[in-house]
């Protein structure tokens, strides 16, 4: 019974033993300080119809529910969703119809469980609660959700995979990981974008005071900025292309994280030579956001 809590707590607010007629209170914006009341049951079926129409995977009649503001906001996510989606079902567990008083518009509280299938296979159930808000027209006129995903799902989960250390007692050993969002992404485009335009200045912005690599050949070596600052000097151009940029971290560590980029980079030197491999490269972004270390793999390339 614990999917009804939620619900069960707000219809035990609306019916109290006085049988008072609100409850709750708004906290912020123009109907801030403003209490609750049921909705009606017409504002309920408004969205039990988009939940069936949401199920048939026909996107217009989907959309139909929506109000005009709705439908040109969300109405080209809407149809590439449908077009992507193979089977949806979306199984109501309880719904809740409550007003602001003196408010024409009503939220609907909606508790429901779906299973989707998508056209390439993948599988995915949502534990959902969402909030709707039904215009005095009868449409859905704003809405949010909040999920809880599965630990059995196929994809979407917040954290996976295991981190192995060589001592298995390491306190960290078996833990997952989770993906990092300190601004590696943008740091490694800005990043590829000065190295390509050999702009050694801007590149050293980008890393610590010292760097620990190792590098394609398993030599191990620390540098400083001042070493770094050398690394473009014998060539005429270099073209690093980011295949894919992946930040990860271990659960339930510090915000130190790993991003995993895959590239191909082909590097003309002053001599002539001509240096193209794929790579594999895992930088390390230490407490400050910078890169404190890198290790490097690599191919050759045709």
């Amino acid at each position: 019974m614990k999917k009804f809590v939620l619900v069960g707590a707000i219809v035990a607010s609306v019916f109290s033993v006085s049988a008072q007629t609100t409850a709750g209170k708004y906290f912020s914006g123009p109907d801030a300080g403003k209490a609750f009341q049921l909705g009606s049951e017409k504002s309920s079926q408004v969205v039990l119809d988009m939940v069936k129409a949401y199920n048939s995977n026909d996107a217009a009649k989907d959309l139909a529910l929506y109000s005009p503001e709705m439908q040109k906001e969300t109405g080209e996510f809407s149809n590439k969703w449908h077009a992507y989606a193979k089977t949806l079902n979306n199984v109501p567990q309880a719904i809740l119809p409550i007003k602001v008083a003196g408010s024409t518009n009503e939220i609907v509280l909606l508790q429901s469980i779906e299973t989707r299938e998508m056209i390439d296979g993948s599988k995915e159930k949502m534990n959902l609660f969402e909030i709707f808000e039904v215009n005095k027209d009868g449409k859905i006129s704003n809405f949010n959700q909040y999920a809880k995903i599965p630990s059995t799902n196929e994809f979407g989960k917040t954290s996976g995979g295991k981190f192995i250390t060589a001592d298995p007692k390491n306190e960290v050993n078996g833990r997952a990981f989770q993906f990092s969002n300190r601004g590696e992404i943008e740091a490694m485009e800005k990043f590829n974008k000065a190295y390509n335009a050999m702009d050694v200045t801007t590149v050293l912005t980008f890393f610590a005071e010292k760097v620990k690599i190792t590098d394609f050949d398993g030599n191990k070596l620390e540098l400083t900025k001042k070493d770094l600052s050398q690394m473009m000097d014998g060539y005429t151009s270099l073209d690093w292309k980011f295949t894919s940029i992946i930040p990860i971290k271990i659960a339930y560590t510090d915000p130190v994280s790993g991003v995993f980029v895959t590239s191909t980079e082909k590097r003309v030197s002053k001599d002539g030579s001509v240096w193209n491999k794929s790579l594999v490269e895992i930088f390390q972004f230490d407490l400050n956001g910078k890169i404190s270390g890198i290790d490097q793999y690599s191919q050759g390339r045709k």
